[in-house]
């Protein structure tokens, strides 16, 4: 017997050596530590581990297991800091897995020139998210927020995929430090969640809220981070959020007596667009309770 960690994100832990939709005991975290018991059904090992203050023994599959002794030191944090799982080689576009990590592409273009806005519109050509599998919607999901996060984090501006868990935050505040764990000590938010997360703990990242549209499409167009957020009524269904950019010679906001009424974006969602500026001031929709403009430098 040899101890072991967990490198999925999540790992289920079954009552019988096979996948099935009722054999589930539990999703184990990334990190979680197991002990291996048996591994006569090869791929599928027996193991044992203590989840939640409960021992517990079932079946995993040995793919996502490695050696405790040669697994890597989890980052771990004190302050009420950022928070990423990191880059990842399984996070790429033209994949659907990995969509709670950050783009792992090492020539991924970054914001940083002398010519900021130049760069926000490098990045959404490389973003690419009419095409890109990363964000195409299905029968249950969109992807406005993984849409936003890649966004956000290429212009090197941090709006969290994952963000901390309420007794995290309470460690935190206190000065203990915190591992990074996925579905231990991080969450993934959804739109509804970063709309909160923008309102409570925007500013201590630099965001700021703005209620004017013309305030919002100028900071785009001079190279800022820009986005527009709203949170459901009924938070058991998807709130949304897209990127204010900027704009070019053949793509531009909506205006109306010079005055901006709907500023160019770009958006996963239902329908995915590399840019669009309509034909509706979406965020205005009677399925929303609440919206704001957001600016980062």
């Amino acid at each position: 017997m040899a101890d072991f960690t967990v490198t999925a994100t999540q790992l289920n832990l079954r009552r019988s050596p096979a996948v099935s939709s009722n054999n589930i005991i539990a999703a184990l975290p990334q990190g979680q530590q197991v002990e291996d018991l048996d591994r006569t059904n090869h791929p599928w090992w027996k193991i044992r581990t203590t989840f939640h203050n409960t021992p517990l023994e079932g079946f995993v599959h040995s793919q996502h297991l490695e050696p405790a002794a040669t697994a890597p030191t989890r980052a771990t944090t004190t302050g009420i800091t950022a928070v990423h799982l990191g880059e990842h080689a399984n996070a790429k576009l033209d994949s659907t897995g990995g969509r709670a990590f950050a783009l792992g592409d090492p020539t991924k273009p970054r914001r940083g020139s002398a010519t900021p806005a130049t760069d926000l519109g490098t990045i959404i050509g490389y973003l690419d998210v009419e095409r890109s599998a990363r964000y195409q919607p299905t029968s249950a999901s969109t992807f406005c927020n993984i849409y936003a996060y890649d966004y956000c984090y290429l212009a090197k501006a941090y709006l969290p995929r994952v963000w901390w868990t309420g007794p995290a935050l309470e460690k935190l505040a206190r000065g203990e430090s915190v591992e990074i764990r996925y579905a231990v000590t991080v969450n993934e938010l959804n739109a509804n969640s970063l709309f909160d997360w923008l309102n409570d703990h925007g500013p201590r990242f630099a965001w700021r809220r703005v209620f004017d549209l013309d305030t919002i499409q100028n900071h785009a167009n001079a190279g800022g981070v820009a986005v527009i957020c709203a949170k459901r009524k009924e938070l058991n269904r998807s709130g949304h959020i897209a990127a204010v950019v900027p704009e070019t010679a053949s793509q531009q906001a909506a205006r109306t007596g010079g005055a901006v009424v709907r500023p160019l974006q770009s958006q996963a969602g239902a329908a995915n667009h590399r840019y669009t500026n309509g034909p509706r001031a979406w965020w205005q929709g009677t399925e929303f309770r609440e919206f704001g403009f957001f600016l980062a430098p």
